[in-house]
Formats: structure tokens, C-alpha cells, sequence
């Protein structure tokens, strides 16, 4: 299996959302400092760090502008993570500091998707599901949100479950279309649950 690279930095910062307290109640100065030497130097998890703080607005205001300054500084590097890849992939949909961008945004979903990781796996089929950004391929949708469904990623089994129905890119199976939407719903996704009981509770 594939090992994801993971941004140590973001996941702590992440991890602090939990907590009342922001980035600089849990990090000194002398920590902030750092982190901004690595980030000066072009470490891609100091960079990616600094983007996910604007994105959050932890220790510094919210500032999606500057956030997308960091991802894509972090992009630039070799082995970025495949979260901080993520970020800047969802950023050109969400429209968070860029323009929507479709095309931009399966670029880098992509790269992060190729490293195993299941939202972005999701997100790309999604693109490819539904022709944004990318010419609409059924057989590729498919393929990427099969990864992330096996994955445990929610949306993708539910998206995939709905392609078995209608023979987009997978054989037409009910049964395999119910399993998916029951994996989904056992997790809590309402439209997975409405899907189960509607389609497949007989």
C-alpha cells in the first residue's frame, strides 16, 4: 500500500482546533520562529504549516489570500504532502483566496490523489464524474472514487454506489450499489441513509 506523505505540522495545527486556546497559547515564539526559518528555507511542511494558520485564523486573522500564497509555495517544493495539496486543489473550488478554477484544481487534486490520499481520490472523481474541469470520463471517475472508497471516504462510496446503479464506468450491480450506500450510511452520511432506505430496504 502506498504510504501517504503527511504533513506532521498541519495535523498538529489541526489538532489544536479542538482546543480553546489558538496557536499561540500552545506554540512559544520561539517555536513560530522555527518554523518560519524551515519555511524560509523552502521546507514544504513549515510552508504548508503557515497556510493552514491563515486558513484557520489560528494565531494570526484569517487571511485566505495569504493562505493560498503558502500552499502554492509549498506545492512548488518536492515532496509536498498530500494534504497541503489537497488544501490548494479544494481552494480552486471553494473558491478560498483563488478564483474557481476547475482545472487548476484537478491539477493538484490529482497529485495529491496519486499519493493515496482519499479526500482528494474523492474529490477527483467527483471532477471527472461530472466534466469540471476535466473532460467527463465515467471509467476514470470510477477508478479514483473506488480508491477512496475503499478508504472508508464516505461521499465516494456513496458517488460510486450511485454508479452502479446507472452503469457509469462500473458494471450496473444493485447489490454492490447497496453495500456501498449501507458502508456509507453505517458512518452517519444522511443522503447514504436516505439512498439505503429508499433504494435497497425491501
Amino acid at each position: 500500500m502506498k504510504k501517504i506523505k503527511s504533513c506532521l505540522c498541519c495535523i498538529f495545527l489541526l489538532a489544536l482546533m479542538t482546543q480553546a486556546g489558538n496557536v499561540q497559547a500552545e506554540l512559544s515564539a520561539s517555536d513560530i520562529a522555527k518554523m518560519q526559518k524551515k519555511a524560509e528555507q523552502g521546507d514544504a511542511d513549515a510552508l504548508c504549516f503557515f497556510g493552514l494558520m491563515y486558513e484557520l485564523g489560528k494565531g494570526v486573522p484569517v487571511d485566505y489570500y495569504e493562505a493560498i500564497k503558502w500552499y502554492q509555495k509549498a506545492a512548488e517544493q518536492e515532496n509536498t504532502s498530500a494534504d497541503c495539496l489537497y488544501y490548494l486543489g479544494e481552494a480552486y473550488i471553494t473558491e478560498r483566496g483563488v478564483s474557481q478554477d476547475y482545472t487548476k484544481a484537478a491539477h493538484w487534486l490529482k497529485k495529491s490523489a496519486e499519493q493515496g490520499y482519499a479526500p482528494a481520490q474523492y474529490r477527483l472523481g467527483h471532477l471527472y464524474y461530472f466534466g469540471h474541469g476535466v473532460i467527463k470520463d465515467y471509467f476514470e471517475a470510477a477508478k479514483w472514487l473506488k480508491k477512496a472508497a475503499d478508504q472508508g471516504q464516505v461521499e465516494a462510496q456513496l458517488l460510486l454506489g450511485i454508479a452502479h446503479i446507472d452503469g457509469h464506468g462500473v458494471i450496473r450491480d444493485e447489490k454492490k450499489a447497496c453495500d456501498l450506500f449501507r458502508a456509507s450510511a453505517e458512518q452517519g452520511n444522511r443522503k447514504s441513509i436516505e439512498m439505503y432506505n429508499g433504494f435497497c430496504a425491501n
